[in-house]
Parts: C-alpha cells; sequence; structure tokens
C-alpha cells in the first residue's frame, strides 16, 4: 500500500510518519540537508543506513518490509540574528539603509555628515533639505513649519532673523546685504547711463553710475539722478563726481547730494558756495558732456 503521511507539526521540529510497502526505499520530506533523523520501526537509524542529501527525500540503503512504519524528524534549523534590541538599544557597526521613512521622536545626534535623498525631513528637528533644481539645499523652519533660514548648495547663507557679528544685541545683527543695479531716472528729459552699481549693507548704501548723452540742454531744471533706495529721514549725505565738458565758468568740480528722505541726488557746486549753486541741464551745453559719479548715504 501506499504510504501514509500526516500532517506537520510546528516547532523545532517537523515529523513525517510512513507506513511502507515491500521494498519501499524512497520517503519524501522536506528538511535542511544534516538535520534530519530517521527511525525504522522505532530504531534511530545511521546516516550510512539512508541518503538525505537532496533536502526533498529520505532514501533508504535497503528496502523496508511491508508495514515497516518510517519515521522521519526534520529539525528547523536558525541561527540567532544580529539584531539591535528594541527596547534597550544597541549600535550598528556597518551601514544601515531603508526604503522607508524614518522617525525619531528624540535628539538625533551626528559625529559625520548627513546625506539626503532629493527630499527628506528630520522629523523632530528643525531642518528640511532639499535638492532641487529651484530650492536651497538645507533649510531651518520654526515649530510652525514657516522657513526662517536656509544654505544653499553654492554657500550663500539666508536668515529671517538676521546674522549676529560679534555680539547678540541689535547693533550686531546684520539684517541686510545686497548687491544690484538700478534703472537711474533723470529729472528732466533722457540720458544714457552705464556703470550702474549699487552694495546695501543694512541701511548703508554706496552707489555710483556713469551718465551722458543728456537730451535736454538748454533748460535751468536742475540736474537730478534718482537712486536705487530712498535716503533715511534727517540725514543728509555728499559723495564725489568727476566730469567733462561741463559749461561751469571757473569752477569745473561737483559734489552729488541727497537730501534727507529724498530719492534723487543733486550736483552741488564744489568748493562750497554761499548760494548753493546747482547743476543745471543748460550747463551740460556739450554733445560729448558725461559725470562719472558716487555716494554713500544711510537708507530708511
Amino acid at each position: 500500500m501506499a504510504y501514509i503521511g500526516q500532517s506537520l507539526t510546528e516547532g523545532t521540529r517537523r515529523a513525517y510518519t510512513f507506513v511502507a510497502t515491500s521494498g519501499q526505499t524512497t520517503f519524501n520530506a522536506v528538511y535542511g540537508v544534516g538535520a534530519v533523523d530517521v527511525y525504522q520501526n522505532g530504531i534511530l537509524l545511521q546516516p550510512s543506513d539512508y541518503n538525505s542529501s537532496s533536502g526533498s527525500s529520505v532514501v533508504l540503503g535497503v528496502g523496508a518490509a511491508v508495514n515497516d512504519e518510517i519515521t522521519i524528524i526534520a529539525h528547523n534549523t536558525f541561527s540567532v540574528a544580529d539584531t539591535v534590541s528594541s527596547s534597550q538599544g544597541g549600535t550598528f557597526a556597518g551601514n544601515v539603509s531603508m526604503s522607508g521613512t524614518l522617525g525619531v521622536t528624540g535628539a538625533v545626534t551626528v559625529d559625520a555628515n548627513i546625506t539626503t535623498g532629493n527630499t527628506s525631513v528630520v522629523t523632530g528637528g528643525r531642518f528640511v533639505s532639499s535638492q532641487t533644481s529651484n530650492d536651497p539645499w538645507l533649510k531651518g523652519v520654526n515649530s510652525s513649519n514657516t522657513e526662517t533660514s536656509f544654505i544653499k548648495k553654492d554657500g550663500q547663507i539666508y536668515s529671517a532673523f538676521g546674522i549676529s557679528l560679534g555680539g547678540t544685541g541689535a547693533s550686531n545683527t546684520l539684517n541686510d546685504y545686497e548687491e544690484g543695479t538700478w534703472t537711474p531716472a533723470p529729472s528732466s528729459g533722457s540720458f544714457s547711463y552705464a556703470s550702474v552699481w549699487y552694495i546695501k549693507i543694512g541701511h548703508m548704501v554706496h552707489c555710483g553710475a556713469n551718465n551722458w548723452n543728456f537730451s535736454d540742454r538748454t533748460s535751468n531744471n536742475h540736474v537730478q539722478v534718482s537712486v536705487p533706495f530712498q535716503s533715511a529721514t534727517g540725514v543728509t549725505a555728499t559723495g564725489s563726481m568727476i566730469g567733462r565738458f561741463i559749461n561751469t565758468g571757473t569752477q569745473s568740480t561737483w559734489s552729488p547730494y541727497l537730501g534727507a528722505g529724498e530719492s534723487s541726488i543733486y550736483f552741488y557746486r564744489n568748493p562750497a558756495d554761499a548760494g548753493y549753486t546747482t547743476l543745471k541741464h543748460s550747463d551740460l551745453n556739450n554733445s560729448q558732456a558725461d559725470m562719472h559719479w558716487h555716494i554713500t548715504y544711510k537708507s530708511v
């Protein structure tokens, strides 16, 4: 008769029991090679009495007699995993990779660099990293997840609260730095311009330009040129100017002057003139008249 199998017993071993037919040698069972015991009528056979190299069957060296009971014990093989305790913690000696999300409710201590992918968040911290084409590389956020600062990949640093230098007081805080250009506008007519620049550090502005090709060279309107930022109330400023082909009589040096709370500079004759003579468009009576000027002032 064919062998009669039994249901498997889960645990540290699996037991297979068969009633042999006359001369039967092969008995099917799943086991780990080298982790199996074979019994014939309750007697433990020696490994030399059977072949158990396939892991799927045991083959007796001598066929069993009819109704012999063959029992195969397949021992479960396992090893203790190299794990870190979830309750007691531990240390990883090698690299750790994960494809899911890492959530951290406590503090994060880092002794080396943090390398991120396109976008990731350090949960419970205050930094959001990003490497998209338009976003910064590292952002600082407050408890409401509002951006307050960032460090770009090119090394630029931005802080919404300013950067303190040499102290922690308001007088030590640098809250603005800019470099750029603007479009200087004349008070009358038009002119060409070039070499336009400004540098703004906090409230201090330093700017300059080259103006020429004045269209209005006949009126007595004051020559005025707009600056990039309005000046602060109660503070005036003077600068320097070099000009050529300007009809000034015996005086040929002029100084840019920016009044308090103003957005355009005038040009006054220098040295001091009791009449405060200003440069007028009619003084630019030569088509080649041009001015190179710069001024430093306090903005609002």
